[in-house]
């Protein structure tokens, strides 16, 4: 046969790729006629057969699961990665042995090959001591299924974008391995999550619905149902499913931790995406009426205020939100922030400066630890000296500053105008 024909050469290939077919359907309880057929297949050294052979490896290690020879052919494929360069495949490959074989001299060979890819590429060596621990695997025991699950586990935590596409198809591999295995939830999980970083975001959409139907009593369908309305918001502009999602999640779990997250969320799509600002406001505002534990209710106050100074332009209203971030989360680290916040309504927008100085001095008694005190006890320094015209109570905020915080940069600028002050009180 020529092989320099291009057409030829398909056919030929085509042909091999049947006799695999052929042969796992006659004996597909012995991998013997199969392995003789592999054989047969390395013998041939050109590229196109180094594809067709890399891919019957593969079929053969998902066919036969319980074959003897299986280390020897994981290890065969990945040879086939390395001495292609496909540095990422090989490196994959080579963990799964790891996990799948521990006590198989393929290895031994494998642990030697992953130590020398650190050495020879730079994006593997960034990450050697994310992946050193993982090594040696504490899998001996373990059925092949529970290996396969701690293989996957580990991959997914190394957070390596290189692999990315060799873990999608290991996780289908499992899936389709395991229909039903008790952790198929999870590998479910890390396949939506991974495709979805992968910027597939239809494919994960369908992987989390899958996840809710056929795992309805999962720990997974909770984070899944918020993956959905993020994915509806954030990678398919259809808002308004991602706030059905949302509240269909609200509807369902109202007790759940992420309850707040969601009705946060809401609020964040009404504003931003939708430009219904009072629905917003009033999503925030529910964020910490319904869920005041949870780690969104102050910033949702504060958006809430936010909306009432830029976009009704209510700036009382504004002021009582900030007011009761303070009255009501007055440990949370944002409370003095939004004292400052209303302090500066109170000077810039109402021009009422004596309750800007004062609430500005509240900043610095109630927070005095806070990164913002001697920048708010300066402001109701200022607006005490030039607004309010009361040098003598200036000068007292002055002093403060330079008592209380003296190795702040403020602390040179309030020293000097305490000096100025003085004096232009002793010549009157």
């Amino acid at each position: 046969m020529d092989f320099t024909s291009s057409k030829m050469w398909r056919n030929a290939v085509a042909c091999f790729s049947l006799v695999l077919v052929v042969t796992a359907v006659a004996g597909a309880d012995n991998s013997s006629k199969n392995t003789d057929y592999l054989t047969a297949l390395e013998v041939f050294k050109h590229k196109e057969f180094r594809a067709v052979f890399a891919r019957e490896l593969d079929n053969y290690i998902w066919l036969y699961p319980d074959a003897a020879n299986l280390d020897e052919i994981h290890l065969k494929l990945a040879t086939i990665y390395q001495e292609d360069k496909r540095v990422d495949d090989a490196f994959f490959t080579q963990m799964q042995i790891l996990y799948l074989y521990p006590t198989s001299t393929a290895a031994v060979t494998a642990l030697d090959r992953v130590k020398l890819t650190f050495a020879a590429h730079k994006k593997y060596g960034r990450m050697r001591t994310r992946i050193e621990p993982i090594l040696t695997p504490n899998v001996q025991g373990l059925s092949r299924e529970m290996a396969f699950n701690a293989f996957l586990r580990d991959m997914v935590a190394l957070q390596f974008e290189v692999i990315r596409n060799q873990l999608v198809s290991s996780c289908r591999q499992y899936l389709r391995a395991y229909p039903n295995s008790t952790l198929a939830d999870e590998v479910l999980f890390w396949h939506a999550e991974l495709l979805a970083e992968g910027d597939k975001p239809r494919e994960a959409l369908a992987e989390y619905l899958k996840l809710t139907y056929l795992h309805g009593s999962s720990l997974y369908v909770t984070s899944s149902k918020l993956k959905m309305a993020e994915l509806f918001t954030s990678k398919l502009d259809e808002h308004q499913k991602a706030i059905l999602t949302f509240e269909e999640f609200l509807l369902e779990f109202p007790d759940d931790p992420q309850a707040g997250q969601a009705q946060y969320r809401i609020g964040q799509i009404l504003e931003k995406r939708k430009k219904r600002y009072l629905e917003a406001l009033n999503s925030y505002t529910a964020v910490a009426e319904r869920y005041p534990k949870s780690v969104e209710a102050v910033p949702a106050l504060f958006d809430a205020a936010r909306l009432y100074e830029d976009k009704f332009q209510e700036y009382d209203q504004a002021i009582r939100i900030y007011t009761e971030v303070v009255r009501d989360f007055p440990e949370d680290m944002k409370a003095p922030y939004a004292m400052a916040e209303a302090a500066r309504i109170y000077e810039k927008e109402l021009n009422d400066y004596y309750n800007a100085a004062n609430v500005y001095y509240k900043v610095f008694g109630l927070y005095p630890e806070s990164k913002i005190a001697p920048r708010s006890l300066f402001s109701a320094a200022q607006i005490t000296e030039k607004r309010l015209n009361d040098s003598t109570k200036a000068i007292d905020y002055y002093r403060l500053i330079v008592d209380k915080y003296p190795d702040h940069k403020l602390a040179k600028k309030a020293d000097k105008r305490v000096v100025k002050l003085s004096k232009v009180m002793l010549v009157r």
